[in-house]
Formats: structure tokens, sequence, C-alpha cells
């Protein structure tokens, strides 16, 4: 894991992003309809989006194309969970980030095929390594680094710890210490439970 770029993502930081991400839609000037989050990672960022944008149809679609200890599917799980009322619609779908593209382009495809006027994709950032060119982004990133977001604290630290083989408290400790993670959000017991629980799933 040494060789291995991390970028961590402030909340204050994450925020402001959300919100840059939500001005540049608005000065776009088309109506969306509705917004499209990929869970986990869009949640915040697509809340964000509709509060400024006052877009009330809100979907969420489960989408995974990595796993919770870092390793890459061979294509994007894709889940549906509520009626997509998405025909003759003007669609915007938010995520934190385009990796690979995969992912973005099958419910970009979705939406097509379930009648969408129009799709229109956000996210926080926009990895070249992407198939992807999202509409709207606020960072491009040229090297492939992972970005760890804040509100996925649990997730990330456990996939990254066990890249390392080592899951234990002392470890969990220099990588927060390595990491610049923020720390006042969780305490550091309830921080190890956490993680503990992604061990036995």
């Amino acid at each position: 894991m040494s060789d291995l770029k991390i970028v961590y993502i402030s909340w204050s930081k994450a925020i402001q992003m959300c919100y840059r991400l939500a001005e540049l839609i608005l000065d776009y000037d088309v109506d969306f309809d509705s917004i499209v989050t990929i869970s986990r990672g869009g949640l915040i960022p697509g809340r964000i989006v509709s509060d400024v944008l006052n877009i009330d149809t809100f979907y969420t679609i489960r989408a995974r194309h990595w796993s919770s200890y870092g390793k890459l599917f061979e294509k994007p799980v894709i889940n549906v969970y509520e009626q997509l009322d998405v025909r003759g619609k003007n669609v915007l779908v938010i995520d934190e980030v385009v990796d690979t593209g995969l992912t973005m382009n099958s419910v970009v495809n979705l939406l097509n095929n379930l009648g969408a006027k129009l799709v229109k994709t956000g996210v926080l950032h926009y990895k070249l390594t992407s198939i992807h060119k999202p509409d709207f982004y606020v960072e491009e990133v040229r090297e492939w680094v992972w970005i760890f977001y804040p509100w996925s604290l649990s997730e990330t630290l456990y996939g990254l710890l066990v890249k390392t083989g080592d899951l234990s408290s002392e470890s969990i400790d220099r990588l927060i210490e390595k990491i610049g993670v923020e720390k006042n959000y969780i305490d550091h017991d309830h921080l190890i439970k956490s993680i503990n629980r992604y061990r036995v799933r």
C-alpha cells in the first residue's frame, strides 16, 4: 500500500465541492425534473444539489463497482429498488466520482432505456482514467489516486487496511495519522467497532 496515492477530502472541502457542483449545474440553465443519485457515494452530493436546484424528485440507484475491501468487480452491480419515473424527463445523475466510468455509463444507459428525454451527469471528481466524461465536475484528477471522502470513513479505512493485511487498532491509528483524517467526528472505540463490522460481512 506504500505506493498507493490517497487523497483525503475533509468535510469542509467536500461540502464546498458539493455547492460548487450545484453552481455549475445552475449555470447550465436547464430545468431538471429529477435527480438520480448513485448510492452510496452520491447521496450527500445529490442531496445538496437537489436543495440548491430545488429538485424534489429524488431517486437512488445502488451501484457498486468496488467492494468494501477495495476489490474491483468485473462489471458494475446495479440495483434499482424503486420505480424510476423518468420517461420524457430531464434527469440529472449525481455521484461523488467517476473512476472507470463503467458505473456511470451503466446508469445513463438504464435511464435512456427507460425513456428519459435528457440525461446529464455530475460528480465532484472526474478521473481522466474514466471512459465517461461527466457533463459537470468540480475537479479533474489527472493521475489515478484513491479519493477518500469523509462520508465513507469506516468503509475506506477498512479497504485500505485489508490491503496492508494488518487490521489492528495500532494500524488504524497509523493510517489515520498518515492520511490526515479528521478525528473529531467519531471516537476511537466506536471507529474500531465500526471497522470491525466490515470484517464479518
